[in-house]
Order: structure tokens, then C-alpha cells, then sequence
């Protein structure tokens, strides 16, 4: 599956989870979703939850989605016609789809979709690679949509690679920087409270956590002088 944007070990993250019982797709019917969704999406992007496994925070989703240019809306619906079975068609172009073999749900967002905290830029607008949204895009689609789920795919994805997250602050637009900030912040604060997480440029916190942990049952041993025997 040449075609499939999620890594082996990316996909693992669904096999696991139906090893404990969860209610998930198997890693072979995401696999094969991502194969034939490839082959038709054009120049829509991957985003959602498999754009945030494959940035680095390994969670469950049901589904997948991706980000459409409104110009391209018609042609779109018509190449994913083939593997792809309409189940909701909506005026404001959030269209809802399922793979026709695995069951796997896919949503399509609009470019210019109105979100909590604003309008959702379109593919040109956010970039991407190999059908898969930027890490910017990512961003930039989570703060403006600001549900709690997507404030917290932020927070771990930032736990997770710290210095590329923290980069993209300037490069946001200027009305997202101090959502944005805040969640950094909030990110920083739970990196100083778990210190087997903390990321190389958090430094003097981690010397300091290790400080900490060195004291801890560790003794010092005082070497007792022999006591004399008394003549009987």
C-alpha cells in the first residue's frame, strides 16, 4: 500500500487499542482507506487525527479528513465516487463519506469553513507533502476550530516535539498567537511537572528534576568507630 500516508508503527496505534477491546478500525482497513483516498484526493490535504498520529501524538480516531480548495469540490466528490459512498452531502460543503469496503469514515472540510475562532484557510494557503497538511496547517486548523479535543491534541503534540511547535508562533496569523502562547505555556508548565517527558531546551528544568530524584535514598553512610571491649 505504497499509497497509505501512516507509517507501520503509525498504524499500530489501532491494533493496539483493539487488543483491549476498544471500538477502532484495524490497521489494515486504515491502511487500505488512506490507499484509495490517495489516489483520488488531488490537492486536498490529509488533516484530523491521522495528520496528529503522524506528527507524533499516537491516539484513536474513527475517521478520516481531509481539507479541500472549494474549486475543486465537484471534481473531488466525482474521483472519490469510485471507493467512497456519499452519506451526507451538506450546503456548507462539510460533506460526510464512508470507504465503501472498510466502513471508515471520511469528512470533507471546506477552504473558507467558518470555525470557533475564525475561517479555515485553504491547502494552498497551509501547505502540505504528499497529501498529508503541514505541521503549521495542523496548527493553524486545531486553534480554529477550538474545541477542547483540539486543545489537547496541541498540548501533546507539543510535549512531543517541542522546538518545532514552539517555532511556529510568528508564522500563525496574529489572531491565533495568544490562544496559541497560552497553550504553549500550559504545555511548559506540565513538562516541569513531569520530568521524564521534558524536551532538550527545557534544560535547567531537567537538571533540576535530576538533582531531586539523586537525593532521594541516598544516605550518607557514617562509618561507626569500633567500640573497645572491656577487660573482664
Amino acid at each position: 500500500m505504497k499509497h497509505a500516508v501512516l507509517t507501520p508503527p503509525e498504524l499500530y496505534i489501532f491494533d493496539f487499542g483493539r487488543g483491549f477491546g476498544m471500538d477502532t478500525h484495524s490497521s489494515e482497513a486504515v491502511a487500505r482507506t488512506l490507499s484509495d483516498l490517495r489516489k483520488a484526493q488531488g490537492s486536498a490535504l490529509i488533516v484530523g487525527g491521522m495528520a496528529v498520529i503522524h506528527y507524533g501524538y499516537r491516539r484513536y480516531t474513527h475517521d478520516a479528513d481531509i481539507l479541500y480548495a472549494n474549486a475543486d469540490e465537484f471534481d473531488l466528490l466525482r474521483r472519490l465516487k469510485k471507493d467512497f459512498r456519499t452519506v451526507l452531502k451538506a450546503k456548507s460543503g462539510w460533506h460526510h463519506l464512508e470507504h465503501r469496503k472498510t466502513k471508515v469514515r471520511l469528512e470533507l472540510i471546506p477552504e473558507g469553513g467558518v470555525g470557533t475562532y475564525g475561517f479555515i484557510p485553504g491547502p494552498k494557503t497551509v501547505g502540505g507533502k504528499e497529501g498529508l497538511i503541514s505541521l503549521l496547517g495542523l496548527v493553524w486548523l486545531k486553534l480554529v476550530a477550538g474545541r477542547g479535543k483540539d486543545d489537547a491534541d496541541l498540548l501533546e503534540l507539543a510535549k512531543q516535539q517541542w522546538n518545532e511547535m514552539s517555532a511556529l508562533v510568528e508564522r500563525l496569523p496574529p489572531e491565533l498567537r495568544d490562544r496559541y502562547s497560552e497553550l504553549l505555556a500550559k504545555a511548559k508548565r506540565e513538562f516541569e511537572n513531569d520530568p521524564g517527558r521534558l524536551p532538550d531546551d527545557l534544560a535547567d528544568a531537567r537538571d533540576k528534576a535530576e538533582e531531586s530524584a539523586a537525593t532521594y535514598g541516598r544516605k550518607k553512610r557514617v562509618r561507626r568507630k569500633p567500640v573497645a571491649k572491656r577487660g573482664g
